[in-house]
């Protein structure tokens, strides 16, 4: 049985209560207030010692869902926020938009504390489950979410035809949504994030349910946001996507962050490998010098020798030529995030226990 949030109660704001003041209204196609600049230089998103417990329905265990967090995404960046299900995700995204209480902790959206509803007019958000009216058409629910966040009629109209059409629907704007794949739903459910233009995008597994096709239209759509300055916070699993997209990512394992930095400073910063590729089918043993810091695999014909410490590379093709084994080719390998995400999963010992800390 789900466990049931202590001391607290999911809330769900009131319709009426995300728009801003007309000043303030973030609609598409219109100069935003002066109120972003005054803030421009406030991280989008600011977190310090966010906690959230949960209360077991039946023990009355409390236990820890998310660790004390301190984390700042910046204004304009792409950034990923990493973790296998269950690390806790989920609920760092819905305390920061309203739908979960903190335990303990704060935290600030561009500029506002996550306690006024005001903190909320300027985002969009994706659930990991959004829900829809089935009743309703492509193109009329599109037109009611951006009149919620404070369009007027004809530009929501006008936003909500464009918006269906970025994400593959256009020919599909009188179809209800109870005829919908789950695909659709998902483009759909994506557009109604962005319809109103947002300063802030916090997406929940927006790759989750889209084909191929679908997921590379996602990867445009989300790098066309970062082009006209919005900045994008989104969670996921799907790691070659992260790679692609984002500027940072931090990793949460067991609701703990394990770490924070740029794609480029992970992969920099890992043990570097090389790969020496040598004609298949020869029998030799690798001599027991080397045989530490050398992983031999054969695939296709030929034989891969993965050397981690690189600095002894001219040992080992020496050793080689010695044999008169033919060298093929010396190929520098840089591990993909998934590999870096992966160890770190393995280092971490909250991963190794297989449960969540006591609070």
């Amino acid at each position: 049985m789900t466990p049931e949030p202590t001391n607290e109660k999911t809330t769900s704001p009131a319709p009426h209560s995300l728009t801003a003041p007309d000043s303030e209204r973030p609609i598409a196609g219109h100069p935003r207030s002066g109120r972003s600049g005054a803030t421009g230089r406030v991280p989008a998103v600011s977190i310090v010692g966010l906690t959230k417990n949960y209360r077991h329905p039946w023990t009355r265990k409390i236990s820890r869902g998310l660790e004390p967090l301190d984390l700042e995404v910046h204004r304009g960046e792409v950034f990923g926020y990493l973790g296998p299900n269950g690390a806790g995700k989920t609920t760092t995204l819905k305390i920061l938009t309203g739908l979960l209480k903190p335990t303990a902790g704060t935290a600030m959206i561009l500029g506002e504390p996550i306690e006024r509803v005001s903190s909320r007019a300027r985002i969009g958000f994706l659930p990991e489950q959004p829900y829809f009216y089935d009743s309703l058409t492509g193109v009329e629910y599109l037109e009611f979410v951006a009149r919620l966040s404070g369009m007027p009629g004809r530009e929501a109209t006008k936003a909500a035809r464009e918006w269906l059409s970025k994400v593959g629907l256009g020919d599909r704007e009188r179809q209800v949504l109870r005829k919908y794949s789950k695909g659709m739903l998902q483009r759909l459910g994506l557009a109604a994030a962005m319809v109103h233009g947002p300063e802030l995008l916090i997406l929940d597994e927006p790759m989750s349910g889209l084909d191929p096709f679908g997921r590379r239209d996602v990867r445009d759509l989300i790098l066309e946001q970062r082009e006209r300055g919005t900045t994008v916070l989104f969670s996921s699993h799907i790691l070659p996507d992260v790679e692609a997209l984002c500027d940072r990512v931090a990793i949460l394992l067991e609701g703990r962050l394990e770490r924070v930095a740029t794609v480029g400073d992970l992969i920099d910063g890992s043990a570097p490998v090389v790969e020496v590729r040598v004609e298949g089918g020869r029998v030799f043993e690798i001599p027991a010098k080397l045989a530490p810091v050398v992983e031999r695999s054969d695939t296709g014909g030929s034989t891969g020798l993965r050397l981690r410490e690189p600095e002894r590379l001219q040992e080992l093709l020496a050793w080689l030529l010695a044999e008169r084994i033919a060298v093929h080719g010396v190929t520098p390998v840089r591990p993909s995030l998934e590999q870096l995400f992966m160890a770190a999963a393995e280092k971490s010992a909250f991963h190794a226990q297989g449960v969540r800390r006591p609070a």
